[in-house]
């Protein structure tokens, strides 16, 4: 069956932005499993561990966190446990930056671009 032939009504180019930020986080102590991200700001982030046995982290540990952006791009982060909530198979952390990256234009500004998407009337944000 030959495909219909579509004439394009867009005034620009689509551009697939949305569905390519997989944003996860890996503790590289811990291996390099990914785990999902609940939030970001300008001093800290919330995520939640994928526990498996002495795979947790407790409050007042500092360790280097690598923030994925997509699979090959990250930036990189020292933390310091600030919150930690065990349930039976997952740990959700609250952590403040530490260290050289606390407070950097990289951190800054991504916090910024995650501002403006979630402030943009075109941006649809998937419930699940």
């Amino acid at each position: 069956m030959e495909a219909p032939n579509w004439t394009e009504k867009r005034r620009a180019k689509r551009r697939d932005i949305l569905e390519r930020f997989s944003f996860f986080v890996c503790i590289p102590k811990l291996g390099m499993a990914r785990h999902r991200v609940r939030d970001v700001s300008e001093a800290g982030i919330g995520f939640t561990l994928e526990t498996l046995g002495e795979f947790k982290l407790q409050t007042g540990e500092e360790c280097e966190l690598h923030f994925y952006m997509n699979p090959s791009l990250y930036l990189p982060a020292t933390i310091r446990v600030v919150r930690e909530r065990d349930s039976a198979d997952e740990q959700a952390i609250g952590a403040e930056f530490t260290g050289p990256h606390a407070g950097s234009e990289a951190w800054t500004a991504l916090v910024k671009l995650i501002d403006q998407l979630s402030e943009s009337d075109g941006v649809r944000l998937n419930p699940h």
